[in-house]
């Protein structure tokens, strides 16, 4: 698969260990390198934790996505991108109850949705991805060229860079939409799939390159190279509150590649396996713990990426703290002793004015920077 559905996400299948990277093995293999611990660790640890990833994302993000909707009318393009990762961030934590229910279990749901689930995984997965080098590039712009950024970048052509996110995050689905597949296993048991036919092995290692290409080191370059340079014009500059934008900028990459790295070095491992330069049974047990452990770890990303930019972007500090104030404000009211629905209705309309108001202030460098 482009992404594939989660490549730790097991059927009950002991033949068939995984929807995804375990297909690898050839029958004489699956019949002598049993995986029976394996299956067990997996059907325990990945439903609980896609359930808390779920949890845990659908409510961050939902909450993210309700401050931003009650931001300034006159949105800036960084808030244009994040509105954009939030959406990315919801898509993708909605196919992981799917993903649990086919580990605890098997597949159930058909395969028409075997097929939107794992398109909308993929698209999901690459768009986020996508998104957060999109605000890099536009911090990058903010610093280094600030004079004609302005003026040239407006929030519309950043609606229409996050148009041309989307159709390219599709286009890399394509794959999962045209190759997804339900099979049916031992005991009945079903499993939703990528089924690339005589080339599976070769299909996967390509795909799984262009996963990391595509997914880990060119994001991972340009926020690198992005924040070197915003932090070299901070270091010239030395603007109030450079410390705190540095180590800002620091915490982003940092965090991008504690995430990532893990999970993209252990589908290179299982792409030398595939092409059988790494061999043996006791190998390929340790790829499989790996992978159900630091995808795991990387899917974690919907949960704390918003939660990273929060700290970073001053603009969306000040929105979510009106939005505390008003949700404040209309718990206290609607605990008055007698409220009336025109004094709420006053008291919400003058809220949203405080909330879409924009602060038309020249803002220091520090909040421009990170």
């Amino acid at each position: 698969m482009t992404v594939t559905p989660p490549a730790s996400s097991t059927s009950t299948s002991l033949e068939n260990t995984s929807i995804y990277d375990y297909y690898y093995l050839d029958n004489f293999l699956a019949t002598v390198c049993r995986k029976e611990a394996i299956l067990s660790f997996g059907q325990m640890f990945l439903p609980i934790f896609y359930s808390l990833v779920f949890v845990l994302g659908l409510g961050g993000n939902l909450f993210f996505l309700t401050v931003l909707l009650y931001s300034a009318r006159r949105r800036q393009v960084t808030e244009v991108y994040l509105l954009n990762l939030v959406v990315s961030n919801l898509l993708f934590v909605v196919t992981l109850p799917f993903w649990g229910a086919s580990v605890a279990w098997h597949w159930v749901f058909g395969e028409a949705l075997c097929k939107i689930i794992c398109t909308l995984y993929t698209a999901s997965f690459y768009s986020s991805i996508f998104f957060l080098s999109c605000m890099s590039l536009d911090k990058y712009l903010d610093v280094v060229h600030a004079q004609t950024h302005h003026h040239l970048w407006t929030p519309a052509k950043s609606w229409l860079l996050s148009g041309g996110v989307w159709t390219v995050a599709l286009v890399l689905s394509i794959p999962d939409l045209v190759f997804a597949r339900v099979q049916e296993g031992p005991g009945g048991m079903q499993s939703c799939h990528l089924d690339f036919g005589d080339n599976g092995r070769l299909w996967k290692v390509l795909l799984r390159f262009k996963q990391s290409i595509l997914g880990f080191i060119l994001p991972l370059f340009a926020m690198v190279f992005f924040y070197t340079r915003i932090g070299c014009i901070l270091t010239v500059l030395r603007p109030r509150g450079r410390g705190r934008a540095l180590w800002a900028a620091a915490a982003l990459v940092v965090a991008f590649f504690v995430l990532w790295c893990p999970y993209n070095i252990t589908l290179f491992l299982h792409s030398l396996q595939d092409l059988q330069v790494l061999e043996g049974c006791e190998i390929s047990k340790h790829l499989d713990y790996a992978l159900q452990v630091t995808e795991s770890i990387a899917f974690t990303h919907c949960c704390l990426s918003p939660f990273l930019y929060l700290f970073v972007h001053h603009r969306l500090r000040k929105h979510l703290k009106k939005v505390l104030e008003a949700i404040f404000k209309r718990s206290r009211e609607s605990s008055a002793a007698r409220p009336s629905q025109t004094s709420y209705s006053s008291s919400y309309s003058t809220t949203q004015e405080e909330m879409t108001s924009t602060d038309n202030r020249e803002e220091s460098l520090q909040d421009r920077g990170i």
